[in-house]
């Protein structure tokens, strides 16, 4: 699973509520990277099965968002030089040079929040969990949590309702406060 797997949009304005409910980003607290005004937060391990918790705590499931942040080389179609040198040995499919990945179809519009910018995408809860990196935010159309993966943090926080991120903490999650340093 991964940002290929979810449909690009241009709904930019979707997004509009998180920049006003950010902390400054200059001190690096955790509330720079994950809108403030949930009742409680929580710092996980990379994730992983997430999904199966945060379905029971929305009402859009079926209707999330999902941000990329818009610099991982990938995306852009950043180019990679390797060097190779072949032997009389090596075998002739090796030899032969491998396409490029195709680049992705991706669209124009940003989400614009201070120090990054992001890709937009729609989907399901279920195809937010499971990314080798990203999505970096990530949240259902009712806004009843958030996700925010930085992509200069180790960890990921969540910030939802007392009984969400309780039920996270049953799974190991630590209790954090958005005006915390990382």
């Amino acid at each position: 699973m991964g940002w290929q797997d979810v449909t690009p949009s241009d709904a930019v304005e979707v997004a509009a509520w998180i920049a006003p409910r950010l902390l400054p980003f200059d001190e690096y607290r955790l509330g720079s990277v994950i809108p403030t005004g949930f009742a409680r937060y929580v710092r996980l391990a990379p994730r992983s099965r997430l999904a199966d918790v945060l379905r029971r705590h929305t009402t859009t499931p079926d209707r999330c968002w999902l941000c990329l942040w818009d610099g991982y080389g990938d995306l852009t179609g950043a180019i990679a030089t390797y060097t190779f040198v072949w032997s009389r040995d090596t075998p002739e499919h090796l030899r032969r040079p491998q396409p490029p990945p195709p680049k992705p179809k991706l669209r124009s519009s940003r989400v614009r929040l201070p120090h990054r910018d992001y890709l937009l995408f729609a989907g399901s809860v279920e195809q937010g969990d499971g990314w080798e990196r990203g999505p970096n935010l990530w949240w259902p159309d009712d806004r009843a949590w958030c996700v925010a993966s930085e992509i200069d943090l180790d960890y990921t926080l969540v910030g939802g309702s007392d009984e969400l991120c309780g039920e996270l903490v049953d799974r190991g999650a630590e209790i954090v406060q958005p005006g915390d340093s990382n």
